[in-house]
């Protein structure tokens, strides 16, 4: 009998140590983050017109930020920012502009960059860089101009102003700035039927990390952000050419409003988390493929970690499974 109230009073004891350190990572992460106050700050949004970036420019804007959107319709553009300005806590202050250019154009961005200063009259301190699209397909029968566009849009496109604003930041040695660069939760993994859509998010998840270490020397803080489904106008275009086996593998998607991805993002910033996620699913994906990246909690992280070894082995094998099925299908037909 004794034997067992020790071997009790030894797992409660074990259970009561995880928690509390827990608790102890919880209340480090959050005195350790970086301070985040954009009030009176200028904020260059990229993909700033409709859905993710559209919604994050509007917090921004409750939030007291100058605020720059940058997209390629100027009649998107302008409605658009109607609906920021009504955001404003502070309208008579604030400062909101938009600029007509195209991301996946070195120079265009350049052009983009200066032109918001510009009209601003101050630097950029803070960076969304949202733009991104998917185009769902089944991979062989793409075309290798659409792919080299996806890759052009969601990289490149993130990388050029990734690129033009840190330079500015570093040159003029602003100090406490924010870059916040949006891959998916398929940049944890590669999943049927985005072939020409999933490598682009890994590559911006190496930015990221290789951006992380590097631009914290200069007191510059790099976030990405890795959401699940969001419903926006570009997801009914996703759905339009997504093949069957891969509606089937995401099954009933509960998924997210803009308006929800973008509170969970600032949540995130705010706790100076590096990988932010908004889902159940995008959380485990990110603990059991963390790789180098920092913990946002070491014990939630670890039991995650092991949790998502254990579930996605399993989901893996499901997945192999659905694949091989309709192959056959498509065989017979």
């Amino acid at each position: 009998m004794e034997e067992w109230r020790v071997a009790l009073v030894t797992v409660f004891s074990v259970i009561g140590g995880i928690l509390v350190l827990g608790f102890i990572a919880e209340v480090f992460a959050r005195v350790s983050a970086a301070k985040f106050d954009v009030k009176g700050q200028h904020c260059y949004v990229t993909g700033g017109s409709q859905g993710l970036g559209k919604s994050v420019a509007q917090d921004l804007a409750r939030r007291g930020a100058h605020v720059t959107i940058v997209a390629r319709r100027e009649a998107i553009l302008k409605e658009a920012l109607a609906e920021i300005k009504a955001c404003a806590s502070d309208p008579k202050v604030q400062q909101f502009e938009y600029v007509v250019a195209d991301v996946t154009d070195a120079k265009d961005t350049v052009r983009a960059v200066d032109e918001a200063v510009e009209k601003h009259k101050m630097p950029i301190k803070h960076l969304f860089a949202v733009a991104g699209a998917s185009n769902p397909g089944v991979f062989v029968d793409q075309s290798k101009e659409l792919i080299q566009k996806t890759m052009d849009l969601n990289y490149l496109g993130t990388m050029f102003t990734v690129h033009e604003v840190a330079k500015r930041m570093v040159d003029g040695n602003i100090k406490g700035g924010h870059i916040v660069m949006v891959s998916s939760v398929l940049g944890f993994f590669g999943l049927v039927g985005y072939g020409a859509y999933c490598p682009t998010k890994f590559a911006v998840r190496g930015l990221a990390e290789a951006l992380r270490a590097e631009l914290l020397a200069h007191d510059i803080h790099v976030h990405c952000y890795f959401p699940g489904t969001i419903f926006t106008p570009g997801y009914e275009t996703e759905n339009l050419t997504k093949p069957q086996v891969t509606k089937e593998l995401e099954g009933a998607d509960d998924g997210l409003s803009p308006e929800k991805c973008s509170a969970g993002l600032f949540k995130g910033i705010k706790r100076g988390e590096f990988a932010i996620t908004t889902d159940f699913i995008g959380l485990v994906l990110r603990c059991c493929t963390r790789g180098a990246m920092p913990n946002n909690n070491v014990v939630l992280d670890a039991f995650l970690g092991g949790l998502g070894w254990a579930i996605f082995g399993a989901w893996r094998l499901l997945i192999d499974h659905t694949v091989i099925k309709y192959a056959k299908k498509a065989k017979v037909e």
